[in-house]
Order: structure tokens, then sequence, then C-alpha cells
């Protein structure tokens, strides 16, 4: 016997967890909103780029520089 690609129970799991990942996204931006302007650049984070940055819509940068070991 197979099962339906559609089936009620997967429905729902799914709803649920598309439900808990844009609480956890809100969540997210929140938190980032109510950093002050130094908080953010320490962490390398314009305020215009929370949403983004909430979303994972960002590449992850390389802001300190490697140490040399020579």
């Amino acid at each position: 016997m197979t099962r339906s690609l559609w089936s009620p129970p997967r429905i729902v799991k799914a709803a649920w967890a598309a439900i808990v990942r844009c609480a956890v996204r809100r969540s997210a931006v929140a938190r980032f909103r109510d950093l002050d302007g130094d908080a953010l650049k320490d962490i390398g984070l314009a305020r215009s780029e929370i949403e983004k940055a909430a979303n994972g819509l960002m590449a992850r940068r390389e802001t300190q520089a490697r140490p040399d070991h020579s």
C-alpha cells in the first residue's frame, strides 16, 4: 500500500512547521531591532539587513582578519 503525499497528517505537520518557522523569524527580527547600532555593527549587521538576516538570505561575511601563523 502506498501513502498519499498529501495525506491530512502530512498537511497538518507541514502547516505547523511553517507556523513555527514564521514565529522564529519574527522573534529574530524583533531581537535584532532591539539592538542598538553599535551592537549591530559588532555582529556585522546593518539595520537595513535585519529582515534578510532573519530570513537566512545573507551570506556570512568574513569580518575579522585571520591571524598570521608564520
